[in-house]
């Protein structure tokens, strides 16, 4: 029954912190209220050019206000949201909004989600501090000094110039991977084995997709669909790989690494148990980065596909990058099996004649 009760408490925290900061409006300086009515003005029907059919439903809604000089009055704003939901929202009573205000009259900014966001990263935690125990303190700092590195270097990098921005990806990858390694395994020759195994296998594996696409000169890959119009979508297409794919390569050169410095074995033998372990864990790898690059342009296929376009035509504007960033990124898991266990079993035995 104890064992059973510690699983409670992240999400009795979880639970905790929800509630609790369904009262910490007063934090921000923009006006939050809480929606206290709604009622339906009038539902129209909607067709667009392409005879895509929708509902366009105004609401008028009763809001109190929770926070600003105002707190306690209650405004009046009005809503108007599709059945679709693309860009809108359906105001229901109880939820907390954002508001604008102008003159005087409000009106809908956005819904506040930041408990449920809050109460997610609780459960997160405490579900990884519970299996990891004592190491969970290590996860957290490296998951939190990738994150302030990431966001510096993207705030960095808006106002750039363009030639930067990729050694900057690049320069962002080398840190991530050796701060992950050193985390892992702590300022051990194993950690170089990592950071190397991982940063080559995905250098050669970005090359070479170059390198094809370059080749057939990016036939049937329509680097146009990146969803960033005002940079190069080029630089991003390949920015997303490495920093995609890394994680999963580092992942796999971690497994190969830990199990062959374990290993009392002759060089050779390390290899090929190395190569065994790869070629175990580089399968499932590669059907995850899959699906996470296929996910991403999935709530896109399905709209393609609403507006009378083909599967195929669907397939190869929409899912076509996701195709290819999968397959530069399976590049990098395969070449990193037997680069690292070469590296691993080469570092090994040194340590074990310097030992």
């Amino acid at each position: 029954m104890k064992y059973f009760g510690k699983w409670l408490i992240p999400f009795v925290a979880a639970i905790a912190v929800f509630i609790g900061m369904q009262f910490d409006s007063s934090l921000y300086a923009k006006p939050v209220g809480r929606v206290e009515s709604v009622q339906v003005i009038k539902t129209t029907s909607h067709d667009d050019e392409d005879q895509n059919h929708d509902r366009l439903t105004k609401q008028q809604v009763k809001v109190r206000l929770l926070n600003t000089a105002k707190r306690g009055q209650s405004v009046t704003i009005h809503n108007t949201y599709s059945f679709s939901g693309g860009l809108d929202n359906q105001l229901r009573p109880g939820e907390q909004i954002f508001l604008g205000v102008d003159k005087g009259v409000y009106t809908l900014n956005n819904i506040k989600r930041d408990a449920i966001l809050a109460a997610l990263l609780v459960l997160t935690f405490g579900l990884i501090f519970l299996v990891m125990g004592r190491r969970a303190w290590l996860t957290s700092i490296s998951i939190l000094l990738n994150t302030v590195i990431f966001f510096i270097a993207v705030t960095w990098e808006i106002g750039s110039k363009q030639w930067q921005a990729w050694w900057l990806f690049v320069g962002l990858a080398v840190v991530f991977t050796i701060l992950t390694a050193v985390f892992i395994v702590g300022f051990k020759p194993i950690a170089v084995t990592i950071s190397l195994g991982s940063l080559l296998a995905t250098g050669l594996a970005v090359a070479l997709g170059y390198g094809v696409l370059t080749l057939t000169n990016y036939n049937g890959v329509h680097l146009e669909e990146v969803k960033y119009a005002t940079q190069m979508p080029q630089l991003l297409f390949f920015a997303q790989i490495v920093i995609g794919s890394l994680g999963a390569v580092l992942d796999e050169a971690s497994d190969i690494s830990v199990a062959i410095f374990q290993l009392h074995d002759s060089a050779k033998e390390r290899f090929q148990a190395g190569m065994a372990i790869g070629r175990n864990v580089m399968g499932p790898l590669i059907s995850v980065l899959f699906m996470i690059f296929i996910a991403d342009t999935f709530v896109e296929s399905v709209l393609w596909i609403r507006n009378n376009n083909s599967i195929a035509q669907t397939v190869i504007w929409v899912m076509g990058l996701g195709f290819a960033q999968s397959l530069i990124s399976a590049f990098g898991i395969v070449l990193a099996v037997p680069m690292t266990s070469g590296l691993a079993a080469f570092m090994a035995k040194i340590k074990k004649v310097a030992a």
